[in-house]
């Protein structure tokens, strides 16, 4: 078996099927869909991976995940996904990466493009991680013919991305702890001192 295979081999079968749909899926889109809506799948999946192993709400809404909540943003989700070991450096640096591009085109009204000057830029730094290794570009070379444009890169970037995501959290355990509570546990004998006695009164 060649080194390629044996690393595409290795891959999780169920990360798999996620990136070959979501890829067709943005193949199809424009860039500012494909932007728009790759962050939004991108920033759920990292909701569902936080709920997973954080200790659940016990209200309807998270009060921490959802809306205004402290980490209802996708950049405060990237952070504490990081935080907790959930990704590794690179891949939040990637994340943080496709969340500027997100607003970046959020703000743009007309003309949006991949291929222009900071888009290009930052898809190009998105991509370059994945470069030299075997399975990544057996991958691309399979869904993209190695037609390596901003365009395809952003759409391999974030396929790829959400399929390590989904992987995370078919992986991931809520962790296990024993919460601190407010009463002290019963001290040790030994550390115990006899109770002193008041001092007589005086006569």
């Amino acid at each position: 078996m060649s080194s390629s295979e044996h690393e595409v081999s290795d891959l999780d079968l169920a990360e798999f099927a996620e990136f070959s749909e979501f890829v067709e899926e943005l193949k199809n889109e424009s860039d500012r869909a494909a932007v728009i809506l790759g962050a939004a799948k991108l920033d759920l999946l990292l909701y569902h991976l936080l709920q997973k192993v954080l200790l659940p709400s016990t209200s309807k809404s998270d009060e921490l995940l959802d809306g205004d909540s402290p980490l209802g943003t996708f950049s405060a989700k990237i952070a504490l996904a990081y935080r907790l070991g959930l990704i590794d450096p690179m891949l939040c640096k990637t994340l943080h990466l496709v969340r500027r591009i997100r607003n970046s085109f959020a703000h743009e009204l007309s003309g949006v493009s991949l291929k222009s000057g900071a888009h290009r830029d930052r898809v190009r730094e998105l991509f370059s991680p994945l470069e030299g290794s075997d399975s990544a570009e057996w991958l691309f070379e399979r869904y993209f013919a190695n037609d390596k444009s901003p365009r395809n890169q952003f759409r391999y970037v974030v396929a790829l991305v959400s399929a390590r995501l989904q992987g995370a959290y078919d992986h991931a355990t809520p962790r296990p702890t024993t919460p601190m509570g407010l009463v002290p546990p019963p001290f040790p004998e030994s550390l115990k001192e006899p109770k002193k006695e008041a001092p007589e009164a005086a006569s």
